[in-house]
């Protein structure tokens, strides 16, 4: 009779026989497939609550693997259908989307270079690539992380030690964000992380175009001021969430300049369009700033997750983020342990896809990518600025735009969805 260690260990050989292993990998690749060429039904199945709750009873125990997650599949919100248009998550690239199994397969840790040779020379060959996009010096300095929200964290606690020394030792730095009201809840998440307390955080009102009011920055400065602050984080945004507009960064420089503050810009959105040359324009101004956060997972259509973070004065990002730890960290080589220039511990090889895309099919493509998607919004707003119904709110800067709608019609979408 078999002990139940036996029956695993039988489990375990079988997972890992190459037969087994090959089967497997070409019925989940069809599944990947299905889902990047996907161009019928709806967008999002109708009743997914219940989809769900049945997925997960029927997930438990010895199920089909394959079965089952191609019925996860059928169920989830088809991103690459042709008529999804909603949320900032893009439908990836096929060649990224399907790169991700391989990154899983070879699960190499950029933490430490020991453990991933190849993947560093890659990793920093891409953020050199960034680096001259973006304008910035050979000084800079950056990382992949998962997300804006990683990105605007790593960001500000450069900026919070470049402005307060010390700050990660001995905390207690007291300074002031100045952020325009469009900018990303994580900023404030941030703060109170950092350290510095979400009250820290001073609201610029905005202008007719949803854009930072330049000219009424000096009022949240001021406000600041009078509560004590006299160090400063001037927040900017290229490509907001709420409506997609783009800050005039040229005049946020000139005020950072003038107050002494660190100027860091969320471009999480909209760095993509420095690859379009007819909309890069938007982005004037990027390459004055201190740092910038920028997501290849929105507007470069890369799968979750990747996103990156660049600090003007690398050592501003060294200093806060360099650890005692011998047993990983500290022989001398051409390549950095990525581990100290990242809060994670942990850094998955998220540049591949990227690097691949880019030197196989070239910057071009998401020239191209980026710009089709704006010319789609700005003819979505030509329609609905026609429309007996709806009334654009703003004539949109990139693919994001902001509608009022009727409450009948409002009525109808949600009757739709229903169906």
């Amino acid at each position: 009779m078999k002990t139940d260690i036996q029956s695993y260990v039988e489990t375990a050989r079988e997972l890992w026989r190459p037969a087994t292993v090959r089967k497997l990998a070409r019925d989940l690749a069809e599944i990947a497939a299905d889902t990047l060429v996907r161009k019928e039904g709806p967008v999002r199945t109708p009743r997914s609550d219940r989809l769900a709750a049945r997925i997960i009873k029927r997930g438990r125990g010895k199920p089909d693997v394959v079965g089952l997650v191609r019925e996860i599949q059928s169920a989830s919100l088809h991103l690459s259908h042709p008529r999804y248009v909603a949320q900032q998550v893009a439908a990836p690239i096929p060649a990224a989307a399907l790169m991700e199994s391989v990154v899983a397969a070879m699960n190499q840790s950029l933490a430490v270079w020991e453990m991933s040779p190849i993947a560093t020379a890659i990793d920093r060959d891409l953020m050199v690539s960034f680096k001259k996009l973006f304008g910035y010096p050979r000084r800079a300095e950056g990382s992949f992380v998962p997300g804006g929200a990683f990105a605007n964290l790593t960001a500000l606690l450069a900026a919070r030690d470049a402005l307060e020394a010390g700050a990660s030792r001995k905390g207690g730095a007291r300074i002031a964000l100045i952020a325009g009201r469009q900018t990303h809840y994580s900023v404030a998440r941030a703060a109170a992380i950092l350290g510095l307390g979400a009250d820290s955080v001073f609201s610029i009102p905005l202008n007719a175009e949803f854009c930072t009011d330049t000219g009424r920055a000096h009022e949240a400065f001021a406000t600041a001021r009078k509560i004590g602050f006299r160090k400063f984080i001037l927040i900017g945004s290229s490509g907001s969430t709420p409506t997609g507009s783009f800050d005039d960064l040229v005049a946020l420089r000139e005020l950072a300049t003038s107050y002494r503050a660190w100027f860091h810009v969320d471009a999480a959105h909209g760095a993509g369009l420095a690859f379009s040359p007819r909309m890069r324009s938007r982005l004037k101004g990027l390459d004055l700033t201190d740092s910038i956060t920028f997501d290849p997972h929105k507007m470069m259509f890369m799968p979750l997750c990747a996103g990156g973070v660049l600090i003007r004065n690398g050592g501003h990002l060294a200093r806060p983020l360099a650890e005692k730890a011998p047993y990983l960290f500290g022989s001398e080589r051409r390549w950095p342990d990525l581990g100290q220039f990242a809060i994670a511990c942990s850094q998955r090889f998220e540049a591949l896809k990227v690097w691949i895309v880019w030197r196989v099919y070239g910057p071009q493509l998401w020239g191209a990518l980026t710009t089709h998607v704006c010319d789609v919004a700005r003819a979505a707003f030509e329609y609905c600025s026609k429309s007996a119904v709806s009334q654009p709110m703003h004539i949109p800067h990139s693919n994001i735009r902001a509608l009022d709608l009727s409450t009948s019609v409002v009525e109808a979408l949600i009757g739709d969805i229903g169906r």
